[in-house]
């Protein structure tokens, strides 16, 4: 079943703006060569990229099952839509009737790696 994986926001300097929810609200940053700076508030990301990335996004964790009916779903119903890799997941991207940006990610390992680990 999908779930809430992370939200995703372009920002001018991605390290401060996870600093910020770092000081405020406690989240455990995480950052990955290649990767958008992560701020984990449980099991839930915040991921901020450097402007010029993949836009403002919403994403929800599926199996690689799910991904793909996703990905017929959309097919069948005539809507746009790119599958990405990052090295440790496949998103599928689509939007909304609104216009919105979601993503459809699938960990390699069932989960982001980066996720858990020392606070």
């Amino acid at each position: 079943m999908p779930r809430l994986d992370h939200a995703a926001f372009e920002t001018d300097d991605p390290d401060s703006t996870a600093g910020f929810y770092e000081r405020i609200l406690g989240a455990r940053v995480v950052k990955a060569e290649g990767h958008p700076v992560m701020a984990y508030l449980g099991k839930t990301g915040l991921a901020f990229h450097d402007r010029g990335g993949p836009g403002d996004h919403v994403a929800v964790r599926v199996s690689e099952a799910e991904r793909g009916e996703i990905k017929r779903r959309l097919d069948d119903a005539g809507i746009e839509h790119e599958e990405r890799d990052h090295e440790i997941a496949v998103g599928l991207f689509f939007r909304d009737p609104e216009g919105r940006l979601l993503e459809a990610i699938t960990y390699a390992s069932g989960d982001d790696p980066r996720r858990f680990g020392p606070p």
